[in-house]
């Protein structure tokens, strides 16, 4: 039945969404639409714009179509002020797949008297058709990468700019040792996945097996990894636990946690490994680098925007043949990812911990890079565009018209 109804949603709903005429206003207030009240990434992406947008001053709107919501304890997150006045654009923080719903709850006619821009966030070089449908209905596309860019560009007209996550410093909580009873002296190394974003794709089996190689020589020395999911429903992430449990050294947290206590335990860590096979962004990456924590991660896809080369420890890779039961993935005939060098990792981890003052600078000089390059690359930044290349249209629109009516002055009224 649900194989059915990606069916119909694909191939069916995406083509009855309307698409809107309406051209970009700069001056009216954008409406952020996105999972508010969830704490998976793609929460977390419309938060994020929704705080940034509100920090430069620009009038903003809300609509929560969350799923699952959970408490604002959990969140972590205040509401920044809304206008009063009806939005004129906004930026819908959903995935294709989550379109139609979230479209039928504001309703056709409204969703097509604005104009829209969907935030896509996408982690293979490949694209499923769902999403080329999509296409057809938004007047522009936002991504977090530009590996995410140049996959989705090739196949659309409209504008698809750059626009990493705004990421801040979030408060984190002290003692994480004490409460996860990790002796003080032992090396930390941490590490954060969603295990409904494909279990797969995060290779959190990966980061368990460096961390085996690199204890095998630093044996004070312990993993806590923090998994968002399900194990009474998820089978990968239940199969992963029971690989686990007779490893002393080894800790994966399924429990929900406030925000707060997920950024300490990236905060206090000595290092932050994440081995994923492909990020469209990477998150946690991010927050690890804004707390100065040494960061080990794959050196493909989304991140590599961000981790500075020179200060990051990017773990080399091959790329092999996407093999996943997602659904997003599991019809991608030629899609690639990366499978993480698990030996070189734990190089990297070595060289942390037996520099750690030499560790620290290079992670303060990460989050130096960090900052500058969100910096550069802002919302504000990514809609003052959206106004030149709607100029540059309509100026091209006229002297097509010019071009014409000059060929053709017997046409001319």
């Amino acid at each position: 039945m649900r194989r059915l109804y990606r069916l119909f949603r694909a191939q069916v709903l995406q083509r009855l969404i309307p698409r809107s005429p309406m051209e970009f206003d700069p001056s009216g207030p954008l409406e952020v639409v996105g999972y508010l009240s969830m704490s998976a990434g793609v929460g977390e992406s419309a938060r994020l714009c929704a705080d940034a947008l509100a920090s430069s001053g620009l009038p903003i709107r809300l609509r929560d179509v969350s799923t699952d919501p959970e408490s604002p304890e959990a969140i972590g997150w205040h509401r920044p002020r809304e206008s009063a006045k009806a939005a004129t654009s906004r930026i819908l923080h959903l995935n294709p797949p989550m379109l139609p719903r979230a479209v039928a709850s504001i309703g056709f006619g409204k969703f097509a008297r604005a104009f829209n821009i969907g935030y896509w966030a996408w982690e293979l070089e490949e694209i499923p058709s769902e999403w080329k449908n999509a296409f057809r209905y938004m007047n522009a596309i936002f991504v977090p990468s530009v590996f995410t860019r140049d996959a989705l560009a090739r196949h659309t007209d409209r504008p698809v700019l750059v626009v990493p996550h705004p990421v801040t410093e979030k408060t984190a909580e002290d003692a994480i040792r004490c409460r996860f009873s990790i002796p003080e002296d032992a090396f930390l190394v941490s590490s954060v996945f969603s295990a409904g974003s494909s279990i797969n794709r995060k290779n959190p089996q990966a980061v368990i097996k460096a961390f085996q190689i690199f204890r095998a020589q630093h044996s004070n020395s312990f993993l806590l990894m923090k998994a968002s999911g399900n194990p009474a429903t998820d089978e990968a992430l239940r199969t992963l636990l029971a690989e686990t449990e007779g490893m002393p050294d080894v800790k994966i947290v399924t429990d929900r946690l406030p925000s707060s206590m997920i950024q300490g335990i990236i905060r206090q860590s000595d290092a932050y490994l994440s081995l994923h096979r492909s990020e469209g962004f990477g998150l946690t990456v991010a927050e690890a680098i804004l707390h100065e924590t040494p960061v080990v991660s794959t050196g493909w896809s989304g991140t590599v925007d961000f981790c500075d080369p020179a200060n990051t420890w990017n773990t080399r890779y091959n790329l092999i043949p996407v093999v996943d039961d997602h659904p997003e993935f599991a019809h991608l005939a030629h899609a690639r990812w990366a499978d993480a060098d698990c030996n070189h990792a734990a190089q990297q981890l070595a060289a942390i911990a037996q520099d750690p003052a030499g560790a620290k600078a290079k992670a303060v000089r990460a989050r130096a890079f960090l900052k500058s390059y969100l910096a550069a690359n802002t919302y504000e930044t990514a809609l003052r565009a959206l106004v030149k290349t709607q100029s540059a249209s309509l100026r091209s629109d006229r002297l097509t018209n010019v071009i014409h009516r000059a060929a053709h002055p017997g046409r001319n009224g």
